[in-house]
């Protein structure tokens, strides 16, 4: 089949059209007559560089809205690049000036891994070099005073590898690791695609929401704070559990959450099973084959849902009958802690029978991250996984990993990170004890 790459184009063209010359202006609240809201604006103002940190939440930290609104912030960093910052200052001005008057947010943001592994299976390359690049969006069709909204959120993505190199997404193949996949969201070919084109709507001053539409899978299901290709673990076993399903980004799909008292949401999601990576085929849906989750979760208060949070997943993923993948189904518990005003912690573990093509039937993982100066993170991690006998075969042995990183925040848009994997006991590479993965990863976000 034909990947409908021109299609693609032209409905991100469309989509840009509509929001930038048909939207109406959004209306605005009054200019503040007081000089306390005077500089409560001023402050925020100087926060975000467009003027993003308003955006509505729902979903994980690498929902559209989430990841605009961080990549937006006007961080303190290491060096300041004055003149770099004031040529890029018009475009910002530019960007807040169209939120406000159209109620469109965007930006890109493209990611770069080299990863470098001490041992690989015989005839494998042992490095790797890939990117993930997004342009992505939201619309504000409408806001209410009471908190109530409703958008369209958009992202334009490719995934693959760099020249002659397998992307990071292989290393984990090449070298015999089956579960705790060293560079496991840097896929090896992933076509340009619109993975989320979706309708988010808010209730209740956003203690209620759901999306609908083309969502990834990534976004919402077991969603919490570490579960981002921005933060500081890249390993699989930080910040997607192994032992929950898979399928393409893009899938057809619908969320629902919503707290039902101060602490306390709950949460329903549907995914197409079928979906493929960079490929905008809906036919995948007459399979009728789908993976389905519930959730209920627990945090002290509205405002730290972020930070402090535990919460269950229950998931259940119908055989493929095409693929020959047998029924799974399984839980996760994950659970996040501010122990301080720098230290974000997190445990998550889970449990599956090992079918729907997961990776693992058990897992734990636990981890740490440090916020130093200059808005730069240092993370450790550690993590254990059974190999799914049905994905993979009987008898692997288990795997288990050590992580560390350091994030350097360089300018506003761009972080460099030097990341460090140890795999013990690499299930598919019986010759080897250990392997060290040495990896540096680079963002720039506009």
């Amino acid at each position: 089949m034909t990947r409908p790459t021109g299609h693609v184009f032209k409905n991100l063209f469309a989509l840009g059209v509509i929001a930038l010359i048909c939207q109406p202006a959004q209306a605005q609240d009054s200019a503040p007559q007081d000089s306390e809201a005077q500089e409560g604006e001023a402050t925020s103002a100087e926060s975000h560089q467009s003027g993003y940190e308003n955006i509505a939440e729902f979903g994980g930290p690498d929902s559209v809205g989430n990841e605009l609104k961080r990549n937006d912030a006007a961080r303190e960093p290491r060096y300041q690049f004055d003149a770099l910052q004031t040529s890029l200052g018009p475009y910002f001005d530019w960007k807040r000036r169209v939120i406000e008057d159209r109620g469109v947010a965007f930006g890109t943001s493209l990611y770069l891994l080299y990863q470098k592994a001490s041992d690989a299976l015989p005839g494998q390359d042992d490095d790797a070099l890939g990117h993930i690049f997004r342009y992505q969006g939201t619309w504000d069709i409408f806001k209410r005073d009471n908190g109530n909204s409703g958008r369209m959120a958009w992202r334009l993505e490719s995934r693959s590898h760099i020249g002659g190199f397998q992307a990071p997404g292989s290393l984990g193949g090449a070298t015999g690791i089956r579960t705790l996949a060293p560079g496991f969201a840097y896929n090896q070919k992933f076509e340009f695609d619109i993975p989320v084109l979706s309708w988010i709507q808010h209730f209740a001053n956003g203690r209620v929401g759901y999306a609908v539409g083309r969502l990834a899978f990534d976004v919402y299901l077991d969603a919490f704070p570490f579960q981002t290709l921005s933060g500081g673990f890249i390993n699989r076993s930080s910040i997607y559990n192994p032992t929950l399903p898979t399928t393409g980004l893009g899938a057809i799909a619908g969320v629902v959450k919503g707290f039902v008292t101060d602490n306390i949401w709950l949460g329903a999601q549907i995914y197409d099973a079928n979906a493929v990576n960079g490929d905008f085929d809906l036919s995948t849906l007459e399979e009728g084959e789908w993976i389905k989750a519930v959730e209920i979760g627990f945090t002290p208060s509205f405002a730290e849902r972020g930070s402090n949070r535990l919460q269950f997943t229950y998931w259940e993923k119908d055989a493929r009958v095409r693929a020959g993948t047998p029924k799974g189904d399984g839980w996760a518990v994950s659970v996040a802690s501010q122990l301080s005003d720098n230290v974000l912690s997190f445990v998550r573990f889970g449990h599956s029978n090992g079918g729907g093509g997961v990776a693992a039937e058990d897992a734990i993982s636990a981890g740490l991250q440090f916020t130093q100066s200059f808005d730069e993170t240092w993370t450790v991690g550690v993590g254990w996984a059974n190999p799914s006998s049905t994905t993979f075969e009987p008898g692997l042995d288990d795997e288990f990993l050590i992580e560390t990183s350091y994030k350097f925040q360089l300018s506003r848009n761009f972080s460099l990170m030097p990341d460090l994997q140890l795999v013990v006991n690499p299930a598919g590479n019986p010759d080897e004890n250990f392997i060290w993965i040495f990896g540096i990863r680079a963002i720039f976000t506009l």
